[in-house]
């Protein structure tokens, strides 16, 4: 696969992910996408559990060939590699809570490198500095780390007593923005820079 096919993963994992959690919601049932969180949708003994289970593994699988997409697409282009080292996490986080569901007491282990993903969407803002035709993607990596960090409304007792799966949420839409931001913004700049080598021979 070219690096452009490998990119395009970065779009397609935010779909399954969240066509997951609208279609396990309805088989697990009494469910609530705003108080109950992503996690109890792949609880032990749900109904849900089996095949949120399936989607959250198979979202970890094709993150690895959008890494390898990322990493290509960088080395082509010249940009810093450093952001794309934080990107693992994302498989490693999914990889775990798909083998470990919740209710197991290793579920929640990996829930600290998920922050790796906030430093990765910093590091783009930082590193990728410079060069007018990544502003686009810089600016997402930005908007995508503040949907993150809403996260952190968790410590608001009267929002987490009442929209936990809310808060959560948050987390998830940011890493959603920052995958598709990085996947059309770099596909869009590998098209141009074949472009105009085509133009140049």
């Amino acid at each position: 696969m070219n690096i452009k096919t490998l990119l395009y993963t970065g779009i397609i994992i935010p779909i399954i992910f969240w066509a997951s959690t609208i279609i396990c919601g309805f088989i697990h049932g009494n469910y609530n996408h705003l108080s109950n969180t992503v996690s109890e949708l792949g609880a032990m003994g749900t109904r849900s559990e089996p095949l949120m289970a399936t989607l959250t593994m198979f979202g970890a699988i094709l993150s690895m060939f959008f890494i390898m997409g990322v990493y290509g697409a960088c080395k082509q282009l010249g940009l810093n590699l450093i952001p794309v080292f934080t990107l693992p996490a994302f498989t490693l986080m999914m990889g775990w809570v798909a083998m470990f569901h919740a209710g197991n007491h290793l579920h929640s282990a990996s829930g600290p490198i998920f922050l790796l993903l906030y430093l990765g969407a910093l590091l783009v803002v930082i590193l990728w500095r410079g060069r007018q035709e990544l502003v686009s993607v810089r600016i997402i990596s930005l908007i995508s780390l503040s949907l993150m960090l809403l996260i952190f409304l968790r410590f608001v007792p009267a929002i987490e007593n009442v929209y936990p799966g809310l808060i959560q949420r948050f987390a998830h839409l940011g890493w959603s923005v920052w995958f598709m931001g990085l996947s059309v913004g770099l596909i869009r700049l590998v098209s141009l820079q074949e472009n105009q080598q085509l133009l140049n021979h």
